[in-house]
């Protein structure tokens, strides 16, 4: 901790003394030109000036369904929404959250094409965030890696990730997250927001301009506070963004250091049955500490006169009180907190004028903990309740070299990833009393018992090899190969089930190889990719079980691959821009880990291979210019994804076969109207999302819905009194729909017979106003 601290204090003196060398030095910043633009951001060669001014770019030039969203679709979010928000729009892209940000790390799921979160690949600035889940293991949400307003543009590929892309779990596509560079001139910005719920939003961000040294700094800070929407306490961030970038002759070195404390209390799971008991506003009884006791103690007394035996708390009787009717329909409290530090440094040096060569060093560092009130162990004494918290900690240290030749006309390209990940979960039990009520976003201390407390350790090794030879002006194919290597291992140091060993999964051949083809200022694109998910050093993984369970498998398991197909126009028709694709995609391999009794209990799992998903669909995206300053965009997507075989459970076989894939809409249909004269501008959006499936067989499903979100701002006059001011309304589920948002937040299920709490309800309407002044 105290090495963290000495970090951010000397990169926000180094950014203070930098700020006030550039006011001293107007001059130098005024004669800057534009290459620090270039070196602080991945891949600037492909930004083109349509990136600046579209809300959507449809990724010309690329073999593979891409498209690029511009910070333009950042700023007109609600202030404090995750970048992910932005992407939703994207065609093939599901996005549901229980929260009005999207950034409630438990209670938001992204999909594409039938791929959950955690099977897609994720980096900012080239640097990688493993697989984003809420169970930290391999990296960090990017809600946390950064500010959402200091992001520049996320590149979204739907199917076949990049084969450079820094990323193990990208069965299917990637999102790129790319940052602002520090400005050239002086200046900064200020924003403060207020809405419903008490949600307080600051950002503040001051750029150096550039130094006589030729360096360019940046130095940002956030402040969010929400209250939930239903149920007791605060969603809490603070975040610190610092970067610089500095000239060497014609090489450039870029660092970034940014750190992230993030609270969130949780929102209580749903089970159809509790939605239909209770509703909607179902949540955790904190404050009512005596409701949360006498569960518990009607729980206990349930079991005790089943056996019958003496009841321990006489008074509280045997029977729940109205509504509930179970101890598991909900608990007093929980929450999770989250604090990382990470950074990079990149070296980007031009060789030759045909070669360039750059490096990468990065290091994360993260605490984490995610803490419950739970009834099913009770506290020394006999306190019919304790605390249960699983406990995380990242130590990732990586490097990534990447080369560029242009060789007449082919573009080869060559790199190799490594990646430490020394990480640690723990789980622990803390008191609680009367007059003892640990707060479950705090870092608890002095256990009373520990289940276990493991080390985890993932070394990675990524090759790959890619060539675009331009045949003609109009046809241009690209292929290549990548290579990985993945090894996992886990020391048990103390607890139940105590597990050790190591397995590694490994694929030195991952082809891809596609095609463009230009004509009449149309482009079609063909691609085909097979890509392949490392196993993953966590308790969803092949460590969730005993150690004799983890012997018969680690001989036989094998990881997870896909294989897919996609081909598409990208139409230029005018006032008209945009893309339609179709694809087929082949999951084999499908690892599945089945859970028993309810989620509170934390029982082993059994990891299985449990065959192969087949994706179909077709995706539709499209912009429509009427005027300069008014635009429609839309997008329809329809997905086909289904299980191609039944699942053994145990002795039992699952009747799966044929079922569509859990938590994958069907339909996804968005549609929004955006305009901006320079000084009014405002956003009208609209998002449908079909019918999904809830169990493995299909047996319970959550209906589709609608949710409208619209903006309205205005920027005042340049010269006045108010220059540089600006003011946003933004509403949020405007129509004030009742929905179920994000699914399996308690896991997924087989059948309804074996259903337990897993649902999210979606967030109701909420309304912020935000200031902003740029200078």
């Amino acid at each position: 901790m105290k090495s963290r601290k000495q970090l951010l204090v000397s990169a926000a003196w180094l950014a203070i003394f930098g700020a006030g060398q550039a006011c001293a030095q107007p001059a130098a910043a005024e004669n800057a030109d534009s290459r620090a633009n270039v070196a602080v951001t991945a891949s600037s060669e492909e930004e083109t000036a349509d990136q600046g001014q579209e809300i959507v770019v449809y990724g010309s030039g690329k073999t593979r369904q891409e498209q690029t969203v511009s910070a333009k679709a950042i700023e007109i979010l609600a202030p404090g929404s995750s970048p992910l928000k932005a992407i939703a729009r994207l065609p093939g892209v599901a996005l549901q959250s229980s929260d009005p940000f999207g950034t409630y790390e438990l209670g938001t799921r992204l999909s594409v094409r039938g791929f959950n979160q955690s099977q897609m690949g994720y980096t900012l600035d080239g640097v990688p965030l493993g697989d984003m889940f809420y169970n930290n293991h391999n990296g960090l949400h990017v809600s946390r890696a950064i500010a959402a307003e200091n992001i520049a543009r996320v590149d979204v590929s739907q199917g076949a990730g990049a084969l450079g892309i820094a990323s193990t779990s990208n069965l299917g596509g990637n999102l790129e997250f790319v940052s602002r560079g520090p400005s050239e001139r002086f200046g900064g910005e200020l924003a403060a927001a207020y809405g419903m719920y008490d949600t307080i939003h600051v950002f503040a961000r001051l750029d150096s301009g550039e130094l006589p040294s030729g360096t360019l700094l940046s130095l940002s800070g956030v402040f969010h506070d929400a209250d939930k929407w239903k149920g007791y306490g605060k969603q809490q961030d603070r975040k610190i963004n610092g970067k610089i970038v500095q000239r060497l002759g014609d090489a450039t070195l870029t660092g970034w250091l940014n750190y992230s404390d993030h609270k969130e209390r949780n929102y209580a799971d749903l089970s159809p049955v509790t939605l239909s008991r209770i509703g909607y506003d179902l949540d955790f009884l904190s404050p009512d500490f005596a409701t949360a006791v006498l569960l518990s103690q009607v729980s206990a007394n349930k079991t005790a006169a089943a056996a019958k035996k003496p009841l321990p708390f006489p008074s509280a009787g045997t029977v729940f009180p109205a509504p509930y009717t179970n101890v598991n329909d909900t608990y007093y409290d929980s929450g999770g907190r989250r604090e990382d530090l990470i950074g990079a440094a990149t070296l980007a040096v031009p060789v030759a004028p045909w070669l360039d060569v750059s490096g990468t060093f990065y290091h994360h560092d993260d605490k984490g903990t995610g803490g419950i009130y739970t009834p099913a162990v009770f506290s020394p004494g006999g306190f019919p309740l304790s605390v249960r918290t699983t406990e995380y900690a990242i130590d990732r240290n990586g490097g990534i070299v990447n080369a560029t030749a242009r060789l007449g006309d082919h573009m080869l390209q060559f790199g190799y990833w490594y990646e430490r990940n020394d990480s640690a979960t723990d789980r622990n039990y803390y008191a609680v009393s009367e007059t003892n009520r640990p707060d479950v976003t705090d870092f608890l201390k002095t256990p009373f018992r520990s289940d276990f407390l493991t080390d985890l350790e993932t070394l990675t090794h990524h090759v790959f090899v890619s060539d675009s030879w331009r045949l003609t002006d109009a046809l241009t194919l690209a292929g290549g190969f990548k290579g990985v290597r993945v090894k996992n291992s886990i020391v048990t140091t103390f607890g139940t089930p105590f597990i050790n060993g190591s397995i590694a999964a490994k694929d030195w051949f991952q082809p891809q190889i596609g095609a463009t083809y230009r004509i009449a200022g149309q482009e079609f694109f063909a691609n085909y990719a097979e890509n392949m998910r490392a196993y993953i050093s966590s308790f969803r993984g092949p460590f969730g079980t005993t150690q004799a369970g983890f012997e018969a498998i680690r001989g036989v398991l094998k990881p997870e691959t896909s294989r897919t197909v996609e081909a598409g126009w990208r139409f230029d028709l005018g006032d008209v821009r945009g893309v339609l694709a179709l694809y087929d995609v082949k999951f084999r391999n499908r690892l599945l880990a089945a859970f028993s009794g309810a989620n509170i209990l934390g029982n082993p799992s059994v990891l299985q291979n449990v065959g192969s998903v087949t994706s179909r669909g077709v995706e539709l995206g499209a912009t429509y210019r009427l005027t300069p300053a008014l635009s429609l965009i839309g997008s329809y997507s329809y997905n086909d994804s289904s299980y191609d075989d039944d699942t053994r459970d145990g002795k039992n076989i699952i009747p799966t076969a044929g079922v569509r894939t859990v938590d994958t809409p069907a339909h996804l249909a968005k549609g929004e109207i955006n305009y901006d004269d320079g000084s009014l501008f405002g956003n009208f959006a609209g998002a449908y999302t079909s019918r999904r499936n809830v169990t493995y067989t299909g047996d319970v499903t959550v209906k589709g819905y609608t949710i409208f979100d619209a903006a309205l701002g205005y920027r005042f006059p340049e010269g006045g009194a108010l220059s540089g001011f600006e003011v946003q309304i933004n509403a949020v589920n405007l129509f004030n729909k009742n929905y179920i948002a994000a699914l399996g937040s308690g896991q997924f299920f087989n059948t309804a017979a074996s259903l337990n709490n897993t649902l999210q309800a979606g967030s109701p309407r909420q309304v912020f106003g935000t200031i902003r002044k740029r200078f």
